[in-house]
């Protein structure tokens, strides 16, 4: 994989770009990625999506292919990003990197808010019959939706919860790159 074949966004306004770019695509995969698949979370971004986040991010490796006259040529692997977003109810993802630290106390800490997601239902395509003249089919993206709350560590008191919202995964992956909600 070369640097040519494969441009990351690190800082949070070129991966808000790439995100519309994505978006505009309507779940097609390129080498244009978000973020870094192997890297540290770029510092620019409100929430720390470390690596087993990929699948949730539709970040994932791949088989490509060169294909000439109709005959492959040539097979390769690589990452690949696509906007199939599917954070799942559960997952709780802080604001920075904690891996480090070893208690739980150091973590808290350590840390400004964390987010846990509530439910949550994927970003899917739907194929259907388009009414065009030549009868093609078409497909219609949902974005899906992510429910998530906002803690704030209290230290012994535990923690509160200060924020409730329901967005789209594409909105909610706007949220982790600049902690923008919505078109800002």
């Amino acid at each position: 994989m070369s640097s040519v074949d494969l441009a990351i966004s690190h800082e949070a306004s070129e991966a808000e770009k790439t995100l519309d770019l994505l978006l505009s695509k309507s779940g097609k995969a390129g080498t244009l990625l978000l973020k870094d698949p192997h890297a540290a979370t770029p510092p620019s971004w409100h929430l720390w999506l470390p690596e087993h986040f990929n699948a949730s991010l539709d970040l994932r490796f791949a088989w490509r292919q060169q294909t000439i006259n109709k005959e492959v040529v040539r097979k390769w692997k690589e990452w690949v990003q696509g906007s199939s977003f599917c954070f799942n109810e559960g997952a709780i993802i802080y604001d920075r990197d904690i891996s480090g630290l070893e208690t739980w106390g150091e973590k808290l800490d350590a840390i400004n808010f964390y987010v846990v997601i509530g439910p949550s239902r994927p970003v899917t395509l739907r194929s259907g019959s388009n009414s065009s003249p030549k009868g093609k089919d078409s497909s219609a993206r949902d974005p899906g939706s992510v429910n998530f709350k906002i803690y704030i560590p209290r230290g012994n008191q535990g923690s509160v919860v200060t924020q409730e919202h329901t967005v789209t995964q594409d909105d909610f992956v706007r949220y982790a790159i600049s902690g923008k909600l919505g078109r800002q």
